[in-house]
């Protein structure tokens, strides 16, 4: 309840501070031409938006099981115009509203999602199925297992997950609900998913307000200045589909992928926007350099709720770990309540002033190159998942490593020892504090099985554990060039990025937590290029990129690091080209990944029926084929005996998309009305 009243007074003083603000300009007085004020500025205020309809019938491989997956409204109502206020200080004062309200009504209209499930419905959605592994568990905790689903069917260590919404999980006898406090949004309710109200988005406090800035332009320090203030998108880079510079604002990966453009999936966060435009100096020409602070809550990656249609498989993990959290830790310790086997805490950084962001971006132009280098300091936008304290079996071969109990403290480094349905285990024991290359058990093991020496302790002696999701801050430099060749028409894009001593998962880790630099790259081309067969009036835009990341300090490899191999390969193309006057408009994409082995390709045709009126139709496939990665402690927990398996936070799940494997095709269709 603490946490919630603090939430609601952030709220209240964020709007009371721009009621603040806007009181102070309906008072301002000007000297300047025209009528002063707001109020009289209103009139020549510009309203443009659009209202549409987005609707996906999912399918498998294209052949069966075909299903409305999502058919979502969308209103974006966009405000903007100038403010003749402050006329004696700025050249220009302006402001731009998005309001974007939104309604999901697939939990209405299916029988597939959320609370709308029927008791006895067995249909799922994706590549997932009705729980029959974990089905009579689900009944023996009281669950009717119809509202849950299995990750990652084929496979030899099947979790469940939920398909419906709710507060809390409820599992029966647990002292503390791993719902609200394991992730972000995990709690979230039907009618927040189904009015778009999402923490992924920071809707939950804002909502329908997804852009409020005000734009102040001004002649100082010898040049022209820009001060943009308010709730905003920072766009950096040039790369199309990748972050490497432009992780200022997170992305919503839970709203259709990647397949949506980033201005559509961009957070906008509150921030404070400064760029001072030098001009001409030496050999750069139009040199400017901008600050950016970001002081908003901290909001991550999104990766949808598991009771959403678009909730990615990393999504659908991050539930399914919460939520077993709770399940077996009262399944496997018979007479406990607190016992952790999972996901149990989010450590997100707290709202407040030492835990904002701050950078800077360089821009310039030498010749026929445009220059951009900018530095960014903040959180990391996606969690490191490591272990607080882990749970081990307390058998010859796996104790003689631990440390030593303390009985007036069974928080102590060494834990206690309770006994579990498969024995007995010593609980809550630091990771950090075991000798684990000293155990006999490793040895032992690793003779046996010399392709399982990454994590031997850990996969032979774990028992689950408190997982929790860490956050550090991270400085990531980055600077990217573009070069237009005049004679053949090329455009040569290039990125790059490090990232100094990222935290990140890394099995291989006594905690899996480890830090690594990283280093991004991307290198693209562009082309606008006649095929005058195909259309002797336009030309087709053609695109090709490679994506590449370097993890030099991770150990783990593809089977324990979330990020992927220490190299990772990611090629995508798209063409775009119009017809009858460019009333009609056509893409086609596709991305493969060399890690995950996998890839995502499709494409849409839109055609504009008026200037208002607009349709378009689009297809993706997703492709892939099985990755494992390790399973630290679950290992316990594989049918086979072997501590790889899908189920794990791996690449393979998302590294181009492929993860579904075919069994979230679809077709898609959008209806827009433009104003």
């Amino acid at each position: 309840m603490q946490g919630v009243t603090r939430e609601s007074g952030k709220r209240l003083r964020w709007w009371a501070t721009a009621l603040a603000f806007g009181l102070s300009l309906c008072a301002t007085q000007v000297r300047a031409d025209g009528a002063p004020g707001l109020w009289a500025s209103l009139n020549d205020m510009a309203i443009h938006g659009y209202v549409d309809n987005f609707t996906i019938l999912r399918n498998d491989t294209f052949a069966e099981d075909y299903h409305v997956a999502t058919s979502r409204y969308r209103a974006s109502i966009q405000l903007s115009g100038p403010l003749r206020v402050m006329q004696d200080m700025f050249n220009r004062f302006e402001y731009f509203i998005e309001l974007r309200p939104e309604y999901e009504s697939i939990y209405d209209i299916s029988d597939r999602f959320g609370n709308g499930r029927e008791n006895d419905t067995i249909a799922v959605s994706g590549r997932t199925r009705f729980p029959k592994t974990n089905k009579g568990l689900l009944t023996t905790f009281g669950f009717n297992p119809h509202k849950f689903a299995e990750l990652w069917p084929i496979d030899n260590a099947i979790f469940p997950y939920n398909i419906v919404p709710g507060s809390k999980y409820s599992v029966p006898g647990r002292l503390r609900d791993s719902r609200p406090r394991a992730y972000f949004g995990l709690d979230q309710s039907q009618n927040d998913l189904r009015w778009g109200m999402l923490r992924d988005t920071n809707f939950d406090l804002y909502y329908p307000v997804r852009e409020a800035y005000a734009d102040l332009f001004f002649d100082a320090f010898g040049g022209r200045n820009w001060l943009r203030i308010g709730k905003q998108q920072h766009v950096w880079g040039k790369a199309d589909f990748f972050r490497l510079q432009d992780i200022v604002n997170p992305v919503n990966f839970g709203e259709h992928f990647f397949i949506d453009l980033f201005d559509d999936t961009r957070v906008p966060l509150w921030s404070v926007l400064f760029e001072h435009r030098f001009g001409q100096v030496g050999f750069f020409k139009d040199l400017a350099g901008s600050i950016v602070w970001v002081f908003d809550r901290y909001t991550s990656l999104g990766f949808g709720n598991s009771s959403q249609p678009w909730a990615i498989g990393f999504g659908r993990t991050i539930d399914a770990f919460a939520f077993g959290n709770d399940l077996f830790g009262q399944a496997l310790f018979p007479g406990r309540n607190d016992v952790n086997m999972a996901l149990y805490k989010n450590r997100a950084p707290a709202w407040n002033l030492n835990n904002s962001g701050i950078g800077m971006r360089w821009e310039a132009t030498v010749g026929n190159f445009r220059i951009q280098l900018t530095d960014w300091f903040a959180f990391q936008d996606v969690a490191a998942f490591g272990w607080d304290r882990i749970n081990v079996f307390d058998i010859p071969g796996c104790n003689e490593v631990l440390p030593a109990v303390d009985p007036n403290n069974p928080m102590g480094i060494g834990g206690e020892t309770v006994t579990s349905a498969f024995g007995p285990v010593r609980i809550n024991v630091k990771p950090k504090q075991i000798n684990m290359r000293a155990a006999p058990a490793v040895a032992a093991r690793i003779a046996r099985h010399p392709e399982f020496r990454a994590a031997p302790y850990l996969n032979g002696c774990g028992f689950g554990g408190s997982l929790t999701a860490k956050y550090h801050k991270q400085n990531t430099l980055g600077v990217s060039v573009d070069w237009f060749e005049p004679n053949t028409g090329f455009v040569i894009r290039t990125e790059t990025s490090w990232t100094a001593s990222a935290l990140v998962t890394d099995t291989t880790k006594p905690d899996l937590l480890g830090n690594t630099n990283i280093y991004r790259y991307v290198i693209g081309v562009d082309r606008p290029t006649f095929i005058r067969w195909l259309n002797p009036n336009r030309s087709f835009f053609l695109s090709f990129q490679v994506f590449g990341t370097h993890l030099p300090d991770v150990h783990a490899g593809r089977y324990g690091n979330p990020n992927g191999s220490n190299d990772n390969l990611i090629l995508t193309f798209f063409v775009q080209n119009q017809f009858l006057r460019d009333q009609l408009v056509f893409l086609i994409f596709g991305a493969y990944g060399t890690t995950g082995t996998d890839g995502t390709t499709g494409g849409n045709v839109e055609y504009l029926i008026t200037n208002n009126w607009s349709v378009q139709l689009g297809i993706t496939a997703f492709l892939g084929v099985r990755k494992e990665h390790d399973l630290s402690t679950f290992a316990a927990f594989t049918t086979d005996k072997r501590p790889f398996s899908e189920s794990g936070f791996g690449i393979g799940h998302m590294q181009a998309g492929g993860s579904e494997r075919n069994q979230m095709d679809e077709f898609w269709g959008r209806v827009r009305y433009r104003w």
